[in-house]
């Protein structure tokens, strides 16, 4: 039996279809006032799909792309390109949703499949605007980025917190050229961020459709304990090879700085990943000695403060590769 003929025989009322496209109209609203509100933007981002999601679980197609469309619209306001985008997205997810759902498949499957199609439906979006509409629009980008950073010092706000702070413009400036590496750098780390920041909006999405689903009869697989995360013992060779192209010493000024970005966000990507991991066995360890919840909170808003902490938790996530800290059972 299906996960599907399961759903029917729950005899649970289907959603209301005006409910779900205001729902989805409401999402986008909040997706276009906070996509650069950081942490905001992931909200938005994350509520988009549950209404397109919901609609596909239980077997309404077309409604499920009605709800897609709809929603969408709402960025033709800002854009005539970008709805269509997100359009693609939206019910490329669902589909995931109900392939996944309908073969009992996991969440972190569901989660990673649809990050993945996001991922590559945005880089498509990005190539086609670059390739047939504006040849020069990454080129431009980073032109703009440079001369911001040119005129920094020359920022009305800048200039606020100069006077403030006793800051000569002499100063101010040779603080920027001495940062001028990371600065520089900053725009390159671009596309590790958005992977992190998709991946974390599917993530809270999935997570609030398994708890709101639920209510009508569509139960979602759940999302394992927090303290028996694992990822494959492979993965460390994402961060390994980031580690390697970082630390590799200038040779070619052509190639130097590529060679730096592409390790730079490898080792973002890997690095936040571990970094959960490590958590993870911090959360075991906490479970293993009966700790208090409020205890373990102020423990970890309490690393948080401190680097040296922070930079031990992902080294605990590496090691536990080998050394299994929780005894889970791995093949």
């Amino acid at each position: 039996m299906s996960s599907f003929e399961n759903i029917n025989n729950f005899n649970q009322p289907k959603s209301n279809l005006f409910k779900m496209l205001m729902f989805s109209v409401l999402a986008f609203i909040l997706l276009a006032i906070s996509i650069f509100v950081p942490f905001i933007g992931i909200i938005g981002l994350s509520l988009i799909l549950i209404p397109s999601v919901r609609m596909m679980l239980e077997g309404r197609i077309w409604e499920s792309i009605l709800c897609s469309v709809t929603g969408s619209s709402v960025l033709f306001f800002f854009d005539i390109k970008i709805p269509f985008l997100f359009m693609a997205i939206l019910i490329s997810v669902s589909f995931i949703y109900r392939y996944c759902f309908a073969r009992n498949k996991g969440p972190l499957l569901t989660i990673a499949l649809s990050a993945i199609v996001f991922i590559g439906l945005l880089i498509i979006f990005t190539s086609f605007i670059t390739v047939f509409q504006n040849p020069d629009f990454i080129p431009d980008f980073f032109n703009r980025y440079k001369e911001t950073i040119a005129n920094f010092p020359d920022d009305p706000i800048v200039q606020e917190y100069m006077k403030t702070m006793s800051i000569s413009r002499e100063q101010m400036q040779s603080t920027i050229t001495q940062a001028g590496g990371f600065l520089n750098m900053i725009p390159y780390l671009i596309p590790s961020v958005i992977i992190v920041y998709i991946f974390l909006s599917i993530f809270i999405s999935y997570y609030w459709s398994m708890v709101i689903f639920r209510k009508n009869g569509i139960v979602l697989k759940g999302i394992p304990l927090f303290k028996t995360w694992d990822i494959p013992w492979y993965l460390i060779f994402g961060f390994i090879f980031g580690l390697i192209l970082v630390l590799i010493p200038n040779f070619n000024a052509r190639f130097d700085f590529s060679l730096d970005a592409i390790g730079a966000n490898l080792l973002i990507i890997f690095g936040l990943l571990y970094t959960v991991m490590g958590f993870a066995v911090l959360w075991g360890i906490f479970d293993n000695f009966k700790i208090a919840y409020a205890w373990r909170i102020l423990i970890i808003i309490a690393i948080s403060f401190f680097i040296i902490l922070l930079i031990i938790i992902p080294i605990i996530g590496i090691l536990d590769i080998w050394i299994n800290f929780r005894k889970l059972e791995r093949h």
